[in-house]
């Protein structure tokens, strides 16, 4: 038996997350090696959890919830980790590499007021409400559909900013986290993407591990070379990829790393294949121009084949095609 150790985060949507990734990897490679692979989980505390009193752009941006996660493959304590994509940089370090996503869960931004589902919707709220995210992406978003609104910071985990509902008239929640933890019937209205784009990457589970990988056995010496269908790490993970999802997460990746832009930059992507054409992959982004004051908008869309090996290279084409679009706006 293998038994993978997997990375996470201590939070209890991080570790509710990581198991359905673990669980999803387990079972992609059941089909022929049921009773071979297993899974522990490696938690720890990240700076970005410790630190929740200061903005995540005045110390670090994103890389402070990966980065103990990422040590820790280092030192192998574990064979991969488990990150919500969006709080992963544009660009991991050469260290390590995205070797696979989950299927993407819903991306859309929600809000929830007093009441729950039967709570005052956002565009209801009185002149003048309080409205709680952690997010200046979100804010300049909102302030654009509500500029009459206060918009207040906050951070912690999900119990804590539902909780800030005591005090404020709203808070703004990526859906896929409270669907995830079963608070769905917490939500008051979800905002559709042309209202609210969400973050590059919001509502993927992105698996990552060591870029020169060794083979499973170097560290399971129960698995001999050729003694089983399953020999590297990376042949485990790519039978749990989801290749659209893939795409469409390169695509929005290369968006970022192309403007050069983390969480300190109100900047945003949304990469999606259109219904009625299966390989026309369709990106929108928005980025915030402080020289103009201006909210700068762009999409771009081109044709896909998921069945080339050439298909995420052919996606962060597309990313960096719609960085170029709004930066012709700048």
């Amino acid at each position: 038996m293998v038994k993978l150790r997997v990375a996470t985060r201590k939070s209890a949507l991080a570790l509710a997350q990581t198991t359905m990734a673990a669980d999803a990897i387990v079972s992609a490679n059941s089909a022929s090696n049921a009773e071979l692979l297993t899974y522990e989980l490696v938690s720890m505390t990240t700076e970005g959890d410790r630190r929740l009193d200061k903005s995540l752009a005045s110390f670090g941006g994103k890389g402070v919830f990966i980065k103990e996660l990422e040590i820790a493959l280092l030192e192998n304590r574990a064979d991969i980790a488990i990150h919500s994509l969006k709080d992963m940089p544009a660009e991991v370090l050469p260290e390590f590499k995205l070797a696979a996503v989950l299927k993407r869960e819903d991306p859309r931004d929600a809000f929830l007021s007093r009441g729950g589902a039967a709570g005052i919707h956002f565009m209801d709220l009185p002149s003048g409400a309080r409205v709680g995210t952690g997010s200046i992406r979100r804010v300049v978003q909102l302030k654009a559909l509500r500029p009459d609104i206060e918009y207040v910071p906050i951070r912690g985990n999900i119990q804590t900013r539902i909780s800030k509902l005591a005090e404020l008239d709203g808070v703004v929640l990526a859906a896929a986290g409270l669907k995830r933890m079963g608070l769905a019937d917490q939500v008051t209205e979800y905002f559709s993407t042309e209202q609210v784009l969400p973050a590059s990457g919001q509502g993927i589970l992105a698996i990552e591990t060591l870029s020169e990988n060794p083979n499973v056995d170097s560290r399971h010496p129960e698995l001999s070379e050729g003694s089983s269908e399953i020999s590297t790490i990376a042949q485990i993970l790519a039978r749990a990829n989801d290749i659209e999802t893939f795409c469409v997460a390169s695509a929005e990746m290369a968006y970022l790393k192309a403007l050069n832009a983390g969480c300190q930059f109100p900047v945003a992507s949304f990469a999606e294949f259109v219904c009625e054409y299966a390989n026309k992959l369709k990106i929108r982004g928005i980025y915030w121009d402080e020289k103009s004051a201006k909210l700068l908008r762009a999409e771009v869309a081109g044709s896909i084949d998921l069945k080339s090996a050439d298909c995420v290279l052919q996606s962060k084409k597309l990313g960096i095609e719609l960085a170029q679009e709004i930066k012709k706006q700048m």
